[in-house]
């Protein structure tokens, strides 16, 4: 199994009279136990990945944006068949509220609810093999 990391960089647009909007910058990172190299790509998380998880390589496979508003939610396809589900479910000057929920052959195999900060990173850690796992990491600017 390949590893993922999901990365969202949330920046909160907020214009007079509309909807606050949410761009999220979403990356797709697979890691191994293998010796490797970083993917210079990913220098400004390379630290957060090393304090909390025990990989020897990272390496950015996909990266996109996206913005959404409150109530909204987008769809983003991973690896494996998996679906990956992100909805903004409360948006304040402080914070934004995520669901994140992921399928797989149209069966839940994850969802959970985050608070982004700003400036503050989220990862999560995912089904692992003997040598890679899954990886998820949200980051909020604004």
């Amino acid at each position: 199994m390949s590893l993922l990391f999901l990365a969202f960089s949330c920046w909160l647009t907020v214009q007079p009279g509309n909807a606050a909007t949410v761009r999220l910058e979403w990356r797709i990172i697979a890691a191994s136990h293998r010796k490797g190299n970083m993917d210079p790509r990913l220098r400004d998380i390379y630290r957060d990945l090393g304090t909390i998880f025990n990989y020897q390589s990272y390496k950015l496979i996909n990266a996109n944006q996206i913005a959404l508003s409150e109530g909204q939610s987008a769809s983003i396809s991973l690896p494996g068949k998996k679906q990956c589900t992100i909805k903004i479910t409360h948006v304040s000057t402080q914070w934004v509220n995520v669901q994140i929920h992921i399928t797989q052959n149209g069966r839940s195999t994850f969802g959970t609810t985050a608070r982004l900060m700003n400036g503050r990173t989220l990862l999560i850690g995912g089904p692992s093999s003997h040598t890679e796992a899954l990886i998820f990491s949200l980051r909020s600017f604004w």
